[in-house]
């Protein structure tokens, strides 16, 4: 299995953090978040973590360099956004269509990563991947799901102004192989939530945490955890 850590984004919404710092270095619990990420993706058996970088990407590199998983780290390196799903598609050549974990690092969760992959491994047959999720205690401000008995997700809006439910998309998942063949590789992808995530209802399996969850993008958010 493989890793995609998404670590590209300005962090425009944590400014002035960001301001000399990419938002994947941004320290939580004086430890940058891209390493916190490394350090429980090397708890398990990972074959390679890829990157995508670009804003500040010098400072990610240098980073990467002399952080212990280097060796089977590999570094895509966006000169122009390519977006959540941008980023996945144009890149599936060098994936090999593999088994993923997805995440984006500028999240924060104490969670149990190896129950995650124990989860999908046991997803229904027709889910093509597998969303974490939590209970949100603002949903307005998330993508929320419905899911039925099954866990399979029945619905998902993005920061819904009257939310159904307060079960909310983590932004971490595990893509299987089938996935990838899904969509086209030409095709007009750019946000996950928005161009990936609506077409798959039905095909979503969850799994939920009950541990604290955090969006560090949010800078009322970081001010709270930092």
């Amino acid at each position: 299995m493989n890793a995609f850590l998404l670590a590209a984004g300005k962090g425009l919404r944590l400014r002035p953090y960001t301001e000399n710092t990419p938002k994947c270095l941004i320290k939580v619990k004086k430890k940058p978040l891209l390493d916190y990420w490394l350090n429980e993706l090397d708890k398990i058996k990972i074959s390679k973590i890829f990157i995508n970088t670009h804003y500040k990407s010098e400072m990610v590199h240098s980073f990467i360099r002399k952080h212990k998983s280097f060796n089977k780290i590999k570094i895509l390196n966006e000169k122009k956004l390519l977006g959540t799903a941008g980023s996945l598609f144009q890149n599936i050549k060098v994936f090999k269509e593999d088994n993923m974990i997805m995440i984006h690092a500028d999240n924060y969760s104490k969670f149990n990563i190896l129950n995650l992959i124990n989860a999908h491994n046991s997803r229904p047959k027709q889910c093509l991947m597998t969303m974490m999720i939590f209970n949100s205690p603002n949903p307005k401000t998330c993508g929320i799901v419905e899911i039925d008995k099954n866990k399979i997700v029945k619905s998902f809006v993005e920061k819904p102004k009257k939310p159904l439910s307060n079960l909310a998309n983590c932004a971490v998942y595990v893509l299987s192989k089938k996935f990838f063949k899904e969509f086209k590789q030409n095709e007009n992808l750019y946000d996950f939530s928005h161009d990936i995530l609506p077409k798959l209802i039905g095909k979503i399996f969850t799994f939920k945490i009950n541990e604290s969850y955090f969006d560090v993008g949010h800078i009322k958010t970081y001010n709270l955890i930092k």
